[in-house]
């Protein structure tokens, strides 16, 4: 049995480790840590428990078709409650914003803070979606194998649209 070393035991080195291990290897993981979790660990002090992040969970769709490849569903190990408010924003002393978990009543509070936000985050919704799909898609499930596994009509015929050459700052 070929011998693998996986170096963190962050989301990626467990699925890296799973997914060998799932193959035939034998796999040692290497922590620098204490415990797995990489972000996602706790850290408990006198008593108090931090979460250390991730503070979103993001992509839930990976999590879920990372955990069906085992014939398992996230909701076998756990369930997630979703929190209204989303969280607060902090300005200063006596100064801070909930944001709503709902998605109408946040462009409410969009556009009360700056006329045409409310709109203006329905449009960056769609765009973010779109990107989402066809990164996801088109790129991230890719095998990795040749540039040419990127080279795709969609990819090409959107690339403006994509905006891959525009600053992030823009």
């Amino acid at each position: 049995m070929t011998k693998v070393i996986v170096i963190g035991s962050g989301f990626a080195g467990l699925t890296a480790s799973i997914s060998l291990a799932d193959e035939g290897y034998d796999v040692t993981i290497i922590e620098k840590n204490d415990q797995p979790g990489g972000r996602a660990r706790k850290l408990i002090i006198d008593g108090f428990t931090f979460d250390m992040g991730p503070s979103w969970y993001w992509m839930p769709d990976v999590f879920e078709k990372f955990f069906n490849r085992f014939g398992k569903s996230t909701s076998d190990y756990y369930k997630l409650n979703r929190l209204d408010p989303s969280y607060r924003v902090f300005f200063g002393k006596d100064d801070s914003l909930d944001i709503p978990a709902d998605t109408t009543r946040l462009a409410v509070l969009f556009e009360s803070l700056e006329k045409g936000a409310g709109q203006g985050l329905f449009k960056f919704l769609r765009q973010a979606a779109y990107k989402y799909k066809v990164g996801i898609n088109d790129l991230v499930y890719k095998p990795g194998l040749s540039i040419t596994e990127y080279v795709d009509s969609r990819v090409i015929s959107g690339v403006f649209k994509l905006d891959l050459f525009q600053s992030i700052s823009k």
